[in-house]
């Protein structure tokens, strides 16, 4: 079968994308209208925006110039009627894309930040705090995009909300109250992203709070090529009770924390693309994927950061497959494990898991 071949075929397989940051997937052109619009001043043209914001291949790896790719995004994007739309596209794309069950993962807080004319910030412990009231309803026009496209398209779609370790307290706060408002039913699970050299302590009593609230928990750890990798995964599932870890690749380093994430059933949102840009793999060659699938632990093919990373879903299968060496039928096993690990309903999750392996059984008997 040939790439092009291969990448078709992969294209039309239903597929599950645990792991993408909204922040991080949308679309260049509607970027630049936003900022026109808005904030005209910040990048020259077009083309210095998508330089600002995409890494283009032959970049040297760093986890660094990776997060700075964020700041490129930080301008107002105008007002509540954009963001709606930005939840329209971002379902519209997975689903162009073969994704049929997207789970949504966003900051509201950032997403309230850029609906108003808020002051810059020089870091993200600078953050400045927009009222609740904006919380809310930047997060409620995020989904009711997502939802309607969601619903003329056929795909389930559920939301995670991402809180952050670099931010103080107080944002956190903010977007753990939404939990008290009638949309924070549709509100299925909690992240924490941001830098890993910043504590987990920070963002402990909030996710006590979404747990209480019986709402899934998956934290990134073990991304950072220069953070206490393995250690930082086995605190995520020891101490703050995550069922999914967000990267995870480097406990492939430490063989006790491997068959801790095999005892626990944990499941890792493995991104192969971002995984090579951060450092956090060496390369695709070098990427733990299938060494980490052999030993036993639950792993899944994510997209990350769709925009930055110049990728899509279907060309992380197709680089886990051609470039770090998963066979075709592991990797339908890693297609399974996403709809089994989804913090979907159990109806849902099981009938999404049963068309995934139908999908990907008679993909391979396909001559």
């Amino acid at each position: 079968m040939n790439p092009g071949e291969l990448r078709a075929r992969l294209r039309a397989l239903p597929k599950v994308e645990l792991h993408r940051h909204l922040e991080g997937a949308l679309r260049l052109d509607s970027l630049w209208e936003f900022h026109q619009s808005a904030q005209a001043s910040l990048h020259a043209s077009r083309e210095a925006l998508e330089a600002a914001v995409v890494i283009p291949a032959g970049e040297p790896p760093g986890f660094r110039t990776f997060l700075a790719r964020f700041a490129a995004l930080r301008f107002r994007y105008g007002t509540i009627a954009d963001l709606e739309r930005v939840g329209r596209e971002a379902v519209a794309d997975a689903a162009s894309d073969g994704i049929v069950a997207y789970e949504l993962r966003f900051a509201p807080l950032f997403w309230a930040w850029r609906a108003r004319d808020m002051p810059p910030m020089d870091s993200l412990a600078d953050l400045p705090l927009p009222p609740f009231e904006a919380v809310e309803a930047a997060t409620e026009a995020l989904m009711r995009g997502a939802f309607a496209e969601a619903a003329r398209r056929g795909v389930l779609v559920s939301c995670t909300v991402a809180l952050n370790r670099q931010v103080p307290a107080a944002a956190n706060a903010l977007q753990t109250k939404l939990l008290e408002r009638p949309l924070g039913a549709k509100l299925t699970a909690v992240d924490v992203c941001g830098d890993e050299a910043c504590p987990l302590e920070g963002v402990a009593e909030f996710l006590e709070a979404w747990r209480r609230a019986g709402r899934g928990v998956t934290l990134h750890a073990g991304e950072d090529p220069g953070g206490p990798g393995a250690a930082n995964v086995r605190e995520a599932l020891e101490r703050f009770g995550a069922v999914r870890i967000g990267h995870g690749v480097r406990a492939a380093e430490d063989p006790a924390v491997v068959r801790l994430l095999k005892d626990r059933g944990a499941t890792l949102e493995i991104c192969p693309t971002s995984n090579v840009q951060t450092g956090a793999a060496a390369s695709f060659e070098a990427h733990p994927l299938k060494a980490l699938h052999e030993a036993g632990v639950r792993v899944t093919v994510n997209s990350d950061d769709p925009t930055i990373s110049a990728v899509d879903l279907t060309e992380e299968y197709a680089r886990a497959h051609e470039r770090c060496g998963v066979p075709l039928v592991a990797l339908r096993e890693m297609a399974i494990q996403a709809a089994r690990a989804s913090f979907f309903p159990e109806a849902e999750r099981a009938e999404l898991t049963k068309r995934i392996a139908a999908a990907w059984d008679a993909f391979l008997l396909e001559p």
